[in-house]
């Protein structure tokens, strides 16, 4: 399975994944690749992070890691 962001300004990273995916698995890709990739698109303030509804998307850990780092990544670009 793959993770992975677009926007038209490109392709963000692309990450591999092993296994199948947990929440907390989930919380540290977006860590470590989300906000990166949206640095390297020079997405700025005006970007939209869409998923769907999968358990992992709105687990707790994962809907706390949005609101905290939405924050920052608003804050930084």
């Amino acid at each position: 399975m793959l993770w992975g962001c677009f926007s038209a300004g490109g392709t963000g990273r692309l990450v591999r994944i092993e296994g199948k995916m947990n929440a907390a698995m989930y919380r540290e890709i977006l860590n470590e690749n989300m906000l990166q990739s949206a640095l390297d698109l020079r997405l700025g303030r005006r970007f939209i992070f869409q998923q769907d509804n999968d358990p992992k998307h709105t687990a707790k850990i994962t809907k706390e890691w949005l609101r905290h780092n939405w924050r920052s990544c608003r804050e930084e670009t």
